[in-house]
């Protein structure tokens, strides 16, 4: 599958075993994080599986929302459908193209979206979370050929919670 030049980014938080998810829900609140991942991705095209955008409740707003499931009959406001992932890669593609500037399509989850789609990835800008969650949806390992290129430490004024936002490139 090509891209004419478009860039493919899984935007994610986890925890130290790569946790990204707990009972469908984020296992952890950070403020910052919320901001970082809505900072990345506005304007842009988001890719996801049915049970991210459930976990939300809500569409993203100022994003085209692309949800895939092998759910024919599933429906939600303000989102677009796709079936498969390469369907639903080939009409977000199409919704770049057509829009006013140049931007990527962001992959956002869940965790076998993540792995389904790591080949075809250029970037990821993960948010590294200092805690051991317990959870029952992971991010997968992350392939050498990803070198890290930037860090920022942080730690959240309400929780205590540090975290790392990262870029990794191919």
């Amino acid at each position: 599958m090509t891209f004419q030049n478009l860039e493919v980014v899984h935007v994610v938080a986890m925890d130290q075993q790569r946790c990204i998810g707990k009972a469908n829900d984020l296992p952890w609140h950070i403020s910052a994080d919320l901001k970082h991942f809505k900072a990345i991705t506005q304007g842009g095209v988001v890719v996801m599986g049915r049970k991210t955008l459930e976990s939300m409740g809500r569409t993203l707003p100022k994003r085209v929302n692309w949800v895939i499931t092998r759910d024919h009959n599933w429906s939600f406001e303000g989102t677009k459908v796709a079936y498969s992932i390469e369907d639903a890669l080939t009409q977000a593609v199409a919704d770049v193209q057509a829009s006013e500037k140049p931007t990527s399509i962001f992959i956002i989850g869940g965790g076998e979206i993540f792995k389904q789609t790591m080949n075809i990835t250029d970037r990821l800008e993960l948010t590294h979370v200092e805690l051991d969650v317990q959870g029952d949806a992971y991010y997968p390992e992350i392939p050498t050929e990803f070198k890290k290129v930037s860090a920022e430490q942080h730690i959240d004024d309400k929780t205590g919670i540090a975290f790392e936002f990262a870029t990794y490139r191919k």
